[in-house]
């Protein structure tokens, strides 16, 4: 039995996964940007001791993903979301609680070993998650590998430019894929060229799906994008897989043509039509992340780094 535990911007969850990739049991929390780390660690601990008492079972590791960039020893860099967890390491110090070895990862990387580890493309030798919601994130399996760049780091898929004239990202590039392809860059546009303050992604899916032609210009403008990012993916990579995550990609099918189209249009170089495009399956990504992520440390190909 393994503890997960999920950080992110706006709560953290917290469950037992089995090491065949099913969720027992799982508790969500608040994330509390003002709350001292040792408050919140506190809280994560008297989760995962609440759950492991329920069930009455022992932990063999701790896996945790984790919003924004980690350094190699494991620390959390600054991070807007939780400030207070800076230069902290939840790995250690969980670690050091339970008494079993703990491994971080970046909340996108962990996703890309749970689509790894059980996911519809399980065992792809080289595989690229890929999660579009608020902004556009992923995770790079190359060789059965996750791909950590130079000092350990977290390859920003999502900053690549596709636009140099598009609008200005806090990233410092302008006209980057999140910038354009983003739920927040999607629904940004139909608001400026709507005037309808109160629509969001999942509304301006609905009225496209409806006919409004606001929304079905927002729809087509946003695949375009998002097929652009996905073929310079293929022209880099040239990966066995894409799995496509997050809250805008429940919606796929509104986007697949254009963006199938804008893959075809750009990928002369690489054989597109032969590389395995869908969405996930996993129910609890976010968890089987945190999960797949000891697994991959100790389980599976004792990769060291990043460990408690």
């Amino acid at each position: 039995m393994l503890g997960a535990v999920d950080i992110g911007g706006t709560k953290i969850a917290v469950g037992l996964v089995t090491v065949s990739g099913e969720l027992v049991d799982s508790a969500t929390l608040p994330t509390r940007p003002a709350q001292p780390y040792p408050a919140a660690l506190q809280d994560v601990i008297s989760a995962l001791e609440n759950l492991v008492r329920t069930h009455q079972v022992s932990l063999t590791g701790i896996g945790i993903g984790a919003t924004g960039r980690i350094h190699p020893d494991g620390a959390l860099q600054p991070n807007a979301f939780l400030p207070a967890w800076g230069g902290r390491n939840p790995a250690r110090d969980l670690s050091q609680h339970f008494g079993v070895t703990s491994a971080i990862e970046n909340d996108a990387d962990a996703a890309a070993l749970a689509e790894y580890q059980w996911g519809v493309c399980a065992g792809s030798e080289r595989l690229i998650y890929v999660t579009v919601s608020t902004g556009i994130g992923g995770g790079i399996i190359l060789n059965r590998q996750l791909y950590r760049g130079v000092g350990g780091c977290h390859p920003e898929i999502g900053h690549h430019v596709i636009d140099p004239s598009g609008p200005a990202c806090f990233c410092g590039a302008t006209g980057c894929w999140e910038s354009l392809a983003s739920g927040t860059a999607m629904t940004a546009w139909a608001r400026k060229n709507d005037g309808k303050s109160d629509w969001d992604a999942r509304i301006i899916c609905d009225l496209a799906e409806q006919g409004n032609s606001t929304a079905r210009l927002a729809v087509a403008r946003e695949a375009g994008y998002l097929g652009i990012g996905l073929a310079n993916l293929i022209t880099i990579f040239a990966p066995d897989s894409i799995v496509l995550g997050g809250g805008l990609m429940q919606r796929w099918e509104l986007f697949q043509e254009n963006a199938m189209i804008a893959i075809q249009n750009h990928c002369g170089l690489v054989p597109w039509d032969k590389i395995r495009l869908t969405t996930s399956n996993l129910q609890h990504p976010g968890l089987l992340g945190a999960a797949a992520t000891w697994l991959h440390h100790f389980g599976v190909n004792d990769d060291l780094r990043h460990t408690g």
